[in-house]
């Protein structure tokens, strides 16, 4: 909190309330509105921040003489002209006496965030045209802008209240404000007000103000003391909403409004009671009120004043309805329906005239029981004229509500009303300049735009679809500012019924200038759906429907597959309010309806809504019959990878919403797959290979035997082979597959209970497969066919020797002469599984799969894709790719449609499921399986296998190389056999310490079950490779065998790469590196430079295997410690001479074009480096970070920035900023 500057002044205005609170009589009826305490109790909004980017702020400051918890305040957000509150903030602690309370965006500017007190990120995200009020127990105390009107207050600039403003105010007055300019922060954290002196009381009045009549009262400014008697005409509780307090009184002048935000310790009152009001005058929606600081009862029972007899026309004059504001009236009307709810404590009911004027009832719940009131008759109707923003009338008593006598033919309220637009709210709403039935806004009928508030459900789950809700709706709201603006003249042609449950006249809006039916446009140009309510336009529904048909065929607008609403309107509306579905949907074609949760059995274009079957029925609509679809619905549940590590879970966030919680472990797969194969009646468990090899301890040390026991328990149907079902070779496999025992393995292993297919998987010599190429399930009736290949990668990264009999052949000739067999066979519904890479590219893919879908037979309908291990949901050539991430963290769901006619698939589409462990309870089975299987290895782990001289600690490379370091990294040189390794610290867990070793110890350091791979790499490779690893803060990495290098420190570079005995590796000749397969996969340059892999065995395996070739035993043990293969010097790389050139290709993305940095650490000092950004298609600036800029800074280099046509030229050696952004301009 902040403290307050103060600037003494005399008020006699406060002198006067200190009066009347200490001295004024309380009589039994006259209730003081509050002690000195509750009545200052109000802090109020002191400053506003509107300003670039995140700059935004709220300060809130209390005068009110006393500390504030502020555990009852909420500061609330009403979006886009909004009624109802978008977002709610608890504000937190306490607040001094003449401090201030600051709420600041999170990504606001450091000035700002130096003075806040909270921080935000959904209400302190206003614009401004958002109203912002603060409240009290979810009450209105203090209001910036007006709610319900998103007209534009406060714009890009900060006000800050004026020093004479000391209290809050329910109704912004812009008189009260001083504006500043964009990003102003100046005042932000203090406030001026003008205070009394407290040793200077000044001379106050003793007296009450003089009383005036009301309409004396009611020409007075707001915010000014007025002292009023009159007669309640309405009783308090009957309009309250319980905590607030409001009636109306009368005299013989006029009426007002009595209306606090809590009811607190003034009284309740009755009709009759004549009372005297001491309060402040202030404005709400156009309706003049009291806001009473005192009620005295003078009398009660008294008679009430005499009823005005006027006309609905009389009330649609502004200057007749505002004579009559808080007064007793009577009306004669026709109601034709009233709302199926209640909004804000109350029904707003349209009532009409034989010439169409009209006026909202507002009949409030508590005030009379509205079933007893028929549609569909004249009333004459006694009520009290009021006002929100329209006048409207508002009965107080059941026997206000009189049937009229006369009871001619009811008016039809649809018809045609010419008026002009006032301002557009969103996509379907707009407000217009002269009232039609009293009312000036508009609901735009027969059809539903995306919302545009923020979202009240803010499940994480839903964020994507909160989002996608807000763009497609805030698109509509500027196609829709296109069509007409403020001051357009319209026609509202309003609909059969004339109102909805808010009072809002339902219409449709005609351009008047060209006839152009705004709300049929909406639709046609796809920012809109349908929506029909009955009773509806039968005439137009046709149109309507056949406009919304060839939107979404054409894709326009919410219809657009690359960017599609995720949820329609109505949808939206029932899952963010959390209400569910409330209507049944009719199809017009078949004049059947469906309850309202099978609202999607209905197509759009034939969907019309029902408030209840009896409606639907009564529109000659019946039930739609309980019947077999005529389709077959397969589920496929896929999942690949899983590379043995059935005990393994991760803490993972895939949805990168910050939040972390732990994933996958066998268990939980399988309570996560069981659940959706229960939830379907035809569901295939399927697998695209590599769930077995490189696996964890429970499973490897067993030959992988117990994942097969879970597999068989989850249930697998079919799957296919990966390159590490064959780390053991060939005749391994085919013993896992068939089954047999083997001396690591389980007893009575028999095998694995589901078909392993490999079409390309074939003997030298005879070309048999070793597997079968295909299978074929029926299901109901259908068959389908699977194929399973793998990648022909597969024989340059297993150990050649256990395959040296077999081959492996193109897999997309294998899949074509498989798909032509099942075809002959009488089968067209064909999924691949393969374990071959797919890479996400939008909504499509690349890599090897999506070579396949674009080159096999156009049969083939879904390819289960693995081996990179990503996430992969695409379409290419019509065939749906689909990976489901690795190690059982997720698994794909496949909804497959088959024609049964045909047999083959006619629509598929897939979701990767997360295997969130909160989500699932882990299945007991499979949890039985793995708690077996991980007592038995509990020797194993405890097994010694070594011993070890020293301590071995470490990770990270920082102060050079350390013993535990070269250990592993040895261990890998020496298991592959290749001229140089390197281990990633991070892949380091755990110290070695003296003593024995066992497999335990050296499976905690090395726990995550990685492979070993060697690549290919040239010298000067390898001086990339090191530069990459270097961190800028904390240096190198990786540990290192076979070299040693030494590195500048200055420059975050390596300088000469030299072998054990001091000769510098050659840049030119090509070495072999041994890394783990994260390493090898990870984004970088071994991934980008590394040549033909190969993979061996997992590194906890080399490593063990490694450790035991030492022959260490307690009186010789080995001895590992830091030999200098990484030192650090102050040389710095060789100049070749010259001024060299380099030309850096930037990646390859759109209108920002950027570069990886380690092309960057290769540039020799002094180079003249250019970056050409052309893309052919648009204009486009380069980005550089602060790392890269530091790295081009260190070594003066000169850049160029060029696009083929102009160029600009940068000397990096005085470049001043931390990170560059530029374009070049044609010439």
């Amino acid at each position: 909190m902040r403290k307050l500057r103060v600037k003494q002044c005399f008020s006699l205005l406060l002198i006067f309330t200190l009066i009347v609170m200490n001295f004024s009589p309380v009589s039994r009826t006259s209730v003081a509105a509050a002690d000195n305490t509750e009545t200052a109790d109000k802090l109020f909004i002191s400053e506003y921040i509107e300003g670039s980017s995140y700059n935004k702020a709220i300060e809130i400051y209390n005068g009110t003489g006393a500390e504030v918890d502020l555990g009852n305040y909420q500061l609330a957000l009403y979006s886009n002209g909004a009624e109802d509150a978008s977002k709610t903030l608890n504000l937190e602690g306490t607040l001094a006496q003449d401090e201030v309370y600051v709420l600041a965006h999170t990504n606001a500017d450091e000035s700002i965030l130096e003075v806040a007190d909270q921080t935000n990120t959904t209400v302190i995200n206003f614009n401004g045209n958002d109203a912002i009020a603060l409240q009290k127990n979810e009450n209105n105390i203090d209001i910036l802008g007006t709610v319900g009107d998103d007209s534009n207050y406060a714009k890009d600039m900060t006000i800050v209240r004026k020093p004479s403003i000391n209290m809050s105010n329910t109704t912004y007055d812009v008189a009260e404000w001083t504006e500043h300019n964009h990003d102003y922060f100046e005042n932000l954290g203090v406030h001026t007000i003008d205070e009394n002196n407290p040793g200077d009381p000044g001379e106050p009045d003793p007296e009450d103000p003089n009383v005036s009549t009301i309409e004396e009262a009611r020409q007075f400014d707001d915010g000014t003391t007025v002292s009023v008697e009159g007669t309640v005409t309405v009783n308090s509780a009957a309009i309250s909403n319980g905590t607030q307090f409001t009636t109306y009184i009368q005299d013989v002048t006029g009426g007002i409004n009595l209306f606090a935000y809590e009811q607190g310790e003034l009284p309740e009152l009755a009709k009759g009671d004549k009372v005297k009001i001491v309060g402040e005058l202030a404005t709400y929606n156009g309706l003049k009120e009291v806001v009473p600081t005192s009620i005295q009862v003078l009398e009660s029972d008294q008679p009430l004043p005499e009823v005005q007899e006027v006309s609905l026309e009389d009330l649609q004059n502004e200057e007749t309805a505002e004579s009559l504001e808080g007064e007793r009236v009577r009306v004669n009307g026709y109601l034709s329906s009233i709302p199926d709810s209640p909004a804000g404590g109350g029904y707003n009911v349209s009532f009409i005239d034989s010439d169409y004027n009209g006026t909202t009832l507002r009949i409030m719940e508590n005030a009379l029981d509205i079933a007893q009131v028929e549609e569909d008759a004249w009333y004459n109707v006694t009520g009290i004229v009021s006002q929100y923003n329209n006048y409207q009338v508002i009965p107080t008593e059941q026997a206000d509500f009189e049937v009229a006598a006369e009871q001619p033919d009811p008016p039809s309220a649809s018809g045609e009303y010419e008026t002009t637009v006032e301002a557009v709210t969103d996509g379907d709403t707009i407000r217009i300049a002269d009232p039609v039935l009293g009312e000036t806004r508009v609901r735009f009928v027969n059809m539903d735009t995306p919302e545009t508030y923020a979202a009240h459900n803010e499940d994480p789950a839903r964020g994507e679809i909160n989002q996608n809700q807000k763009y497609h709706g805030d698109a509509a709201t500027s196609y829709i500012n296109e069509l007409i603006q403020s001051g357009d003249e319209i026609i509202v042609k309003l609909s059969d019924t004339p109102t909805d449950d808010y009072g809002r006249l339902l219409a449709e809006i005609i351009r008047k200038e060209d006839g152009m039916n705004i709300n049929l446009e909406m639709v046609r140009q796809g920012y809109a759906s349908t929506y029909f309510i009955a009773p509806f336009n039968d005439e137009v529904y046709p149109e309507y429907q056949h406009a919304v048909k060839q939107a979404k065929d054409r894709g326009l607008g919410i219809w657009n597959a690359e960017n599609p609403l995720m949820e329609l309107p109505f949808v939206f509306r029932a899952n963010d309010d959390q209400k569910g579905f409330q209507r049944y949907v009719g199809n017009s074609d078949t004049k059947e309806y469906v309850v309202p949760d099978n609202w999607a059995d209905v197509p759009v274009e034939k969907r019309v809504f029902f408030s209840s079957p009896e409606e639907a029925e009564s529109y000659g609509y019946s039930p739609a019959e309980e019947t077999a679809d005529e389709n077959l619905q397969v589920q496929l549940l896929g999942v690949n990878d899983l590379h043995g590590k059935i005990d393994q879970e991760y803490e993972l966030d895939p949805d990168g919403d910050g939040t972390l919680a732990m994933y996958g472990r066998s268990d939980y797969l399988a309570s996560a797959i069981k659940q959706r194969d229960q939830e379907h009646e035809n569901a295939l468990v399927v697998h695209s290979g590599d769930m077995i090899g490189g696996s964890s301890p429970v499973s490897g040390l067993l030959q992988d035997e117990p994942t097969v026991e879970i597999m068989e328990e989850i249930g697998f149907d079919v799957g296919t082979v990966g390159n590490h079902e064959f780390d053991e070779g060939t005749d391994e496999l085919l013993r896992m597959v068939d089954g047999g025992e083997h001396p690591d393995g389980t007893p009575d292993y028999d095998g694995m209970d589901f078909p392993n297919l490999c079409a390309n998987c074939v003997y030298k010599g005879s070309g048999d497969p070793i597997l079968p190429p295909y299978y074929v399930e029926e299901v109901d009736g259908v068959e389908i066919g699977f194929v399973g290949v793998t990648t022909e990668e597969t024989a340059n990264i297993v150990m050649p020797e256990g395959i040296q009999d077999i081959e492996f052949t193109d897999p997309t000739a294998a899949v074509n002469d498989a798909v032509a067999e099942l075809q002959s066979q009488g089968v067209e519904s064909i999924v691949i599984l393969a374990h071959i890479p797919a890479e996400q590219d939008g909504d499509g893919a690349t890599g090897e799969a999506a070579d396949l879908a674009n080159n096999v037979d156009d049969a083939v309908d879904v390819i289960l894709a693995a081996h990179n291990h990503q996430v992969v949901d695409s379409v290419v050539d019509n065939k749906l790719i689909v990976q489901a991430s690795e190690y059982g963290k997720a698994f794909a769901d496949i909804d497959l449609e088959i024609d049964r006619e045909t047999g083959d698939i006619i629509q598929k589409e897939a979701e990767i499921v997360f295997v969130k462990q909160s989500d699932y309870q882990p299945d007991d089975k499979v949890a039985a399986i793995l708690e077996k299987y991980q007592n038995q290895i509990g020797p194993i782990l405890d097994e010694v296998i070594g011993y070890n001289a020293t301590d071995l600690t470490g990770d990270y490379i920082v102060d050079g190389d350390h013993g535990l370091g070269n250990l592993l990294a040895d261990g890998m040189k020496w298991s592959m056999d290749s001229d140089f390794a390197m281990m990633n610290g991070g892949g380091i867990r755990d110290d070695l310490l003296a003593g024995e070793v066992t497999w335990g110890d050296l499976y905690n350091i090395q726990p995550f079950g990685n492979t070993l791979m060697t690549v290919e790499v040239t010298g000067e490779d390898i001086y990339t490779i090191l530069n990459e690893q270097i961190s800028p803060e904390y240096g190198p990495d990786y540990s290192v065998s076979g070299l040693y290098y030494t590195w500048n420190p200055s420059l975050n570079q390596v300088v000469n790469v030299s072998f054990p005995d001091g000769t510098l590796i050659d840049r030119e000749e090509v070495y072999t590196l041994t890394v783990n397969n994260f390493m090898a996969t990870s984004e970088g340059p071994i991934k980008d430079l590394g040549q033909n892999p190969v993979t061996g065995p997992a590194d906890i395996d080399a490593t063990v295997d490694f450790v035991e070739s030492l022959n260490s035993t307690a009186d010789n043990p080995f001895e590992y410690a830091s030999e200098g293969r990484i030192t650090e010097t102050d040389e710095e790389p060789g100049d070749p001479g010259g001024t060299p050139e380099v030309e850096i290709e930037p990646k390859h993305d759109f209108g920002i074009a950027t570069v990886y940095t380690r092309d960057l650490l290769d540039i020799e000092n002094g180079a003249r480096v250019t970056i050409d950004i052309e893309n052919g298609w648009s204009y486009r600036f380069v980005f550089l970070h602060k790392r890269q800029v530091d790295v081009l800074k260190e070594k003066e280099v000169t850049l160029v920035i060029t696009n083929g046509l102009g160029s600009r030229t940068f000397d990096m050696t005085d470049y001043e900023r931390r990170c560059l952004f530029a374009g070049v301009r044609n010439r």
